[in-house]
């Protein structure tokens, strides 16, 4: 299997390692070890081609990733198309052409000169999924798993390039004009740029914007902020809040890899639900908010990860059907 972790030092304590089976003293360490664990960062790391030996209980479920070439597309007069099911193939939409291509690119091209505004598509990728769509303007779009976009088929009569993040998370790479701003909304929140590359987040009720190039600009109702590279410009309860950010942790999804930051055992677990589909149930609330860190490739395999996780954090995962347990364990 492909890399899927790095294990990295805590700055307040050693490093957990695996514990060699024949040398027996070494498990009394082992549990003093998991005692000054708890509360503290999980850093991890796997770089090996051999598949990790897995203890998960329960596994009775297919958990390898699933094929993220997976979105269906809704066209303004609510006709659907499952794109899987129609690869390298062509529509046509009025004046645009839509192409599918590999199942994995939907690119618009539409010819030049419209002045009547086109109507709405929808993409929507479901939980393990991925797809990038090129608009009829150029702007390229990467879309998350659990994600929905809604777009026009092409931007002839009107005077701002907009588009709607419904749900999810897109990464765009937006095609300049300066005679056509480009809008993106999302849940509330408007960005505003003119030729730039950018991440919108809204899994969550904190929506996060983060620019890697160029500069936008953030809007609200009643409020405003300007982001420069580096940054991340967020909305909570009805304010703004900016700081500087890697952007590499925030958009590495798109080039396959997904980077935990020292971020809540739910968090993870969350993330990992929208990347394999599976539900994660956790026995005692304490469990959450324990702290984990690495780099996953999205195409491992669920039980590779949560072996990872289960040593160093001291919890254990039981697989059964499409549900994921999470539970206490104080010792090796």
């Amino acid at each position: 299997l492909a890399s899927i972790l790095e294990r990295e030092q805590s700055a307040e304590m050693p490093a957990v390692r695996r514990i060699p089976a024949f040398m027996k003293w070494m498990k009394y360490a082992a549990v003093l070890a998991g005692l000054l664990m708890i509360g503290a960062a999980t850093y991890l790391f796997f770089d090996k081609k051999e598949k990790v030996p897995s203890g998960i209980a329960g596994n009775n479920y297919v958990t390898k990733p699933l094929d993220p070439r997976r979105a269906t597309l809704v066209l303004a007069d609510g006709e659907s198309i499952q794109l899987q099911e129609n690869p390298d193939s062509k529509f046509q939409q009025g004046q645009t052409e839509i192409t599918n291509i590999d199942t994995s690119l939907l690119k618009y091209t539409a010819h030049e000169g419209l002045v009547k505004p086109a109507g709405f598509n929808t993409l929507i990728i479901p939980r393990g999924g991925q797809y990038k769509l090129e608009l009829a303007d150029g702007t390229e779009v990467w879309l998350n798993a659990a994600t929905k976009l809604r777009y026009p088929a092409h931007f002839g009569g009107v005077t701002r390039r907009e588009v709607f993040l419904e749900s999810g998370e897109a990464y765009f790479k937006v095609k300049k004009n300066t005679a056509l701003p480009f809008i993106v909304n999302a849940k509330g929140m408007e960005v505003q740029v003119l030729g730039t590359e950018f991440n919108v987040n809204t899994y969550t009720k904190d929506i996060a914007t983060t620019l890697v190039n160029g500069s936008v600009r953030l809007n609200a109702t009643g409020l405003q902020a300007m982001l420069d590279p580096g940054l991340q410009g967020s909305l909570s309860n009805g304010r703004f809040s900016t700081k500087t950010v890697d952007t590499e942790i925030y958009t590495a999804w798109k080039d396959g890899q997904i980077i935990f930051d020292e971020i809540s055992l739910e968090e993870a677990t969350n993330n990992l639900s929208r990347l394999y589909d599976f539900d994660f149930v956790f026995s005692s609330p304490e469990l959450k908010t324990r702290k984990v860190g690495g780099r996953l490739k999205k195409e491992a395999h669920i039980e590779d990860v949560l072996a990872l996780i289960e040593q160093p954090a001291y919890v254990k995962f039981n697989i059964n059907g499409k549900t994921i347990t999470v539970s206490q364990v104080m010792s090796k």
